[in-house]
């Protein structure tokens, strides 16, 4: 077991005698810990269980000291001793969450800093090495360990983090949140502002994701098409009927040009692409007929023989 302890402290006037409200407290301590053990699941799996405990408090704000402890299954004991470096434990899970960074030269920040430094943008460039990941937006650059990054697209640790924002930074009078991860780390400092940072994005119009298969099949011809833009009508055989885009300008010149004449029953063996876009939670699917390989004429006459 690996254990490490920090606290988060909630800073503003109604908090300067040390006191807090109880319904306040308990949904932010609670959003911290759904935090701590989404990112424990994502980067040890089910190897390791995370767990986060209340110790004390201090004065001035209300500071309460939390302790993480991360403990590995007894089956994986001897991989933990063997290969630590595989395993992620409490103080290294704290940081790449949250730690501040120096915010100058190569210093790394976790994941939170990021966001904050992100704030909803697409990045310009993005550089992935085995040592380290760079995110470039408004021509600046920040610096994170490639665990971090991973917890940075991890859905689940994100939505605890929004969860969290959603929590804390809405208490009445709240100025700012600290979170301590010990005397050597800069305590990194969360605002009320910073609240619309930790939500996850909802896909913009202009960005699109495309999924590309390509596929050899033999299909049924139902109505060509001989005029610019129109689309082929084809069936598979089954209960699928399609329309695609006629691409093979070998095979489409000479039915063009009246050399060669098509009809529906035709059967042609062609080579597919199939292009999936979804764009802003719609999804299309667009079919081209990259090469035809074969051409059969449906038949004409009843056979006798």
């Amino acid at each position: 077991m690996s254990s490490a302890a920090f606290s988060i402290a909630f800073e503003g006037k109604p908090f300067d005698d040390g006191e807090i409200d109880i319904r306040d407290l308990a949904p932010a301590l609670l959003a911290l810990g759904e935090i701590v053990q989404s990112a424990n699941k994502a980067l040890n799996g089910d190897r390791a269980d995370a767990r986060l405990k209340v110790k004390a408090t201090r004065e001035s704000c209300f500071e309460a000291v939390l302790a993480l402890d991360v403990s590995w299954l007894t089956d994986m004991l001897d991989v933990v001793a063997s290969h630590p470096d595989r395993m992620t434990a409490a103080k290294e899970l704290i940081e790449l969450v949250f730690k501040a960074g120096g915010g100058a030269g190569a210093a790394t920040i976790g994941v939170v800093q990021a966001l904050k430094f992100i704030r909803g943008k697409k990045p310009e460039k993005i550089d992935e090495t085995a040592s380290g990941v760079s995110i470039t937006v408004n021509n600046t650059t920040i610096q994170m360990e490639p665990k971090a990054f991973q917890l940075l697209q991890d859905k689940t640790t994100r939505e605890n983090i929004e969860k969290f924002g959603n929590k804390t930074l809405g208490i009445e009078g709240l100025d700012s949140i600290r979170i301590d991860g010990g005397a050597d780390d800069e305590p990194l400092s969360i605002e009320s502002r910073d609240v619309s940072a930790l939500r996850i994005p909802e896909p913009g119009e202009d960005e699109t994701e495309t999924n590309v298969d390509h596929v050899t099949l033999w299909l049924r011809l139902l109505t060509p098409q001989f005029e610019d833009g129109y689309k082929w009508r084809f069936s598979d055989g089954g209960e699928r009927r399609f329309m695609a885009e006629m691409e093979d300008t070998t095979f489409l010149n000479p039915v063009l040009a009246g050399d060669v004449t098509m009809s529906a029953n035709d059967t042609l063996r062609c080579r597919l692409r199939e292009e999936q876009e979804i764009r802003g939670g719609n999804l299309t699917k667009t079919v081209y007929v990259e090469e035809v390989l074969e051409h059969r004429r449906g038949d004409t006459q009843m056979r006798l023989l």
